[in-house]
C-alpha cells in the first residue's frame, strides 16, 4: 500500500479516472512508494514564470520519480489536425497532448527539485508515463512518441505495482541513475508537500502564559495549494481571518523557489512585524508603502518635500513622485504581494506592478478585508478572477467576534476559537478617573492573570497629543511604551497605528465619538480579552453586552 499525499483524493478532483487511480495507488502497490496527487508549482524562468502541475508524482527510494498524467473516457489522435481528443458519457472534447504535457511537467519538476543545488544532479530524473485507466490499448499502433511502454491502460491496473516497475525499467534501461536516498525523499515531500504551522496566541483563560501554535484551518490550506495553480490572485476574509499569515506564507514558499518578493502593507507597524516574521527568508524584502515610496525617491536622487508641510501634502507629494521615478526600481522584483489592500488607493497599482519583471505576468497575491460596511472594494486590482473568501476567523474568541461582527458585513464568518470571557467595560467620569481604572485593571492583569506585560495593547483613537496614555509613564507599575517590540513593557498605541497587529490582552479606550470603522479595528485587535474604557457621557451608545443599560 503506497503512501498518499493526501490521504484522500485533493479537493475537487471531479474526474473519474484519476480517483480510480488513486485507490488502485493507494491499494496495491508497494509500501515503499510515496505518491503526491494534484500537485503544483511556480518556478522562475527565462521570461516569465514557469508553470507546473502533475497528476500524480510518485517517488521510490530503488526506481527513482515517476510524473504520471492520468486521461479518462476513449482517448483518440487525429493526425490530419494534431488533436487529440477524449470521449466519455459527457461527450466529446479536446484534450491537450498528454505525453507532452507528462514530458514537459518532468522536466519541470526536476528543475524545482534541483534549486539550489549548484549542479544538475540525476537523483531528481523524473520519468513520465501517461495513465488512460478507461482504455485497453492491446495490439493498437500509437504515435512513435507514445510507446506502450510508458503507458498504463485499464488492463495494467490489474497488477499496477508490477506495470509501475516496468514504466521505471523502462526509463532506466536509458542510462538515466535511478534511486532515492532517504534525504532525497524528505526533499521532495517538503518541497511538493510541505505542512507548516504559524505561531499565534490562542488561549481558553486569561492565566495561560505561553502563546500556542494555531493550524491554520483546512480552508487555509485549500488556499495555498490553489494559489500555486494561480499565479494572480486576490483573498478576502474579515479581521482574524489570518490572511496576514497567509500573505506571509506565500512569500516564504516564493522566495525558496527563486522568486525575489516584495511584501507590502500600508501601516508602518504591520510593515515591521512581517519584516520580522520574515528575517530568515533570503530574497524578500517588506515596506510600507510610503516607505518604498521614499526608498525609491531617495534612490532617484528626487529631494524629498520639506516635512514642514502638512501631512496630507507631504505624503501626496511623496507618492507622486514614486510614480514619476518608478523606472529606477522598474523590473526588480519577481513576485508582489501586499496586505490589507483595502487601504491602497487604485492609482497606486499601475507603478507597483511595474516593479515587476514582467508587470503582467509575474505572481501577484492581493490581501483584503472585504468589510463592505466599513471598507469600499477596492478598485482596479490587477488580478484576473473574482476574490477568493476566507469564512473562518480563527483569531479572536467567540464572544470578541459577536461585538466585532455588530460592525461587519460581508461572508458569513464561522469561528474557531473557544467562546472565551466575558467582554470588560468600564465607564469613566474624566481623564483623572481613566487614568486610575487604568491603572487598577492593568495592575490586575500582571498580578492575578499573570500576563506578561509584552502581551497588553493600550490602543486610542487619539492622536498622542490628545490622548491622557500619552500623559503617563506607566501603568500597573510597569513601563509604557510606543514600540511594539520593546520587551518587558506595555504597548499603547493609537488603533490607526496598531492596525493589523494583535495582542492576547487589549484595552480599547477614550471611546467618546469613534467611527465604526475605528471600532471595527480596535475590537478585533486581541485574541482573548478586550476591555472598553467609554466616559460615562457615552454609556448610551453602547450595547447592553458592554454592560450600558
Amino acid at each position: 500500500m503506497a503512501r498518499m499525499v493526501p490521504q484522500e483524493p485533493a479537493e475537487g478532483t471531479e474526474s473519474r479516472a484519476e480517483l480510480r487511480l488513486f485507490e488502485r495507488l493507494r491499494d496495491d502497490t508497494s509500501n515503499h512508494l510515496l505518491a503526491f496527487h494534484h500537485v503544483a508549482w511556480i518556478i522562475p524562468g527565462a521570461r516569465r514564470p514557469e508553470q507546473g502541475e502533475a497528476d500524480f508524482v510518485l517517488a521510490h527510494p530503488e526506481h527513482g520519480l515517476l510524473v504520471l498524467e492520468v486521461k479518462g473516457g476513449t482517448i483518440g489522435y487525429d493526425a490530419s489536425t494534431g488533436h487529440w481528443r477524449t470521449r466519455g458519457n459527457e461527450g466529446e472534447a479536446r484534450i491537450k497532448d498528454p505525453f507532452n504535457q507528462a514530458r514537459k511537467n518532468s522536466h519541470s519538476l526536476r528543475r524545482l527539485l534541483e534549486r539550489g543545488i549548484r549542479a544538475s544532479d540525476d537523483r531528481f530524473f523524473a520519468s513520465y508515463a501517461v495513465a488512460w485507466p478507461n482504455t485497453r490499448i492491446k495490439t493498437a499502433r500509437l504515435k512513435p512518441d507514445a510507446p506502450r511502454q510508458v503507458i498504463v491502460d485499464g488492463d495494467d491496473l490489474r497488477s499496477l505495482d508490477a506495470r509501475l516497475l516496468e514504466v521505471f525499467g523502462y526509463w532506466h534501461g536509458q542510462g538515466q541513475q535511478a534511486g532515492l536516498e532517504a534525504a532525497d525523499l524528505e526533499r521532495i515531500e517538503r518541497t511538493l508537500a510541505n505542512s507548516f504551522e504559524v505561531a499565534a496566541p490562542l488561549a481558553v483563560e486569561l492565566a495561560e502564559e505561553e502563546r500556542e501554535l494555531l493550524r491554520l484551518t483546512e480552508e487555509q490550506y485549500y488556499v495555498l495549494d490553489m494559489l500555486e495553480r494561480h499565479p494572480r490572485a486576490a483573498i478576502a476574509g474579515c479581521a482574524g481571518s489570518g490572511k496576514t499569515f497567509l500573505a506571509a506564507e506565500k512569500a516564504r514558499r516564493l522566495a525558496s523557489r527563486g522568486f525575489r518578493v516584495l511584501v507590502l502593507c500600508f501601516n508602518r507597524f504591520l510593515a515591521e512585524h512581517l519584516r520580522r516574521g520574515l528575517a530568515d527568508a533570503d530574497g524578500v524584502d517588506v515596506y510600507s508603502f510610503d516607505g518604498l515610496c521614499r526608498e525609491v525617491v531617495e534612490e532617484a536622487g528626487i529631494e524629498l518635500p520639506p516635512e514642514e508641510e502638512t501631512q496630507g501634502e507631504y505624503w501626496g507629494r511623496l507618492r507622486s513622485l514614486f510614480a514619476e521615478n518608478i523606472e529606477v526600481a522598474a523590473g526588480r522584483y519577481g513576485a508582489l504581494l501586499v496586505d490589507e489592500a483595502q487601504d491602497f488607493d487604485e492609482d497606486w497599482w499601475l507603478p507597483l506592478q511595474l516593479l515587476l519583471d514582467d508587470p503582467d505576468h509575474s505572481p501577484l497575491y492581493v490581501f483584503f478585508d472585504d468589510n463592505q460596511r466599513i471598507f469600499p472594494v477596492p478598485k482596479n486590482l490587477p488580478v484576473p478572477d473574482k476574490p477568493y473568501q476566507l469564512t473562518k476567523n480563527c483569531r479572536n474568541t467567540k464572544t470578541i467576534n459577536r461585538l466585532v461582527s455588530s460592525f461587519y458585513t460581508g461572508e458569513t464568518i464561522t469561528v474557531l476559537g473557544p467562546e472565551g470571557p466575558p467582554l470588560d467595560s468600564h465607564f469613566y467620569r474624566d481623564e483623572t478617573d481613566l487614568l486610575e481604572q487604568l491603572d487598577a485593571n492593568v495592575r490586575r492583569w500582571l498580578k492575578e492573570a499573570e500576563i506578561s506585560p509584552d502581551q497588553i495593547a493600550l490602543l486610542t483613537p487619539k492622536s498622542a497629543g490628545k490622548s491622557a496614555l500619552w500623559r503617563v509613564d506607566e501603568l500597573g507599575g510597569v513601563k509604557l511604551t510606543d514600540y511594539p517590540w520593546d520587551p518587558g513593557k506595555i504597548l499603547r498605541s493609537s488603533i490607526h497605528k496598531f492596525k493589523g497587529l494583535e495582542r492576547l490582552v487589549v484595552a480599547v479606550a477614550e471611546l467618546e465619538s469613534v467611527s465604526d470603522k475605528v471600532l471595527y479595528v480596535g475590537f478585533s485587535r486581541p485574541n482573548v480579552f478586550l476591555s472598553i474604557f467609554a466616559p460615562e457621557s457615552a454609556r448610551h451608545k453602547f450595547p447592553p453586552e458592554l454592560g450600558a443599560g
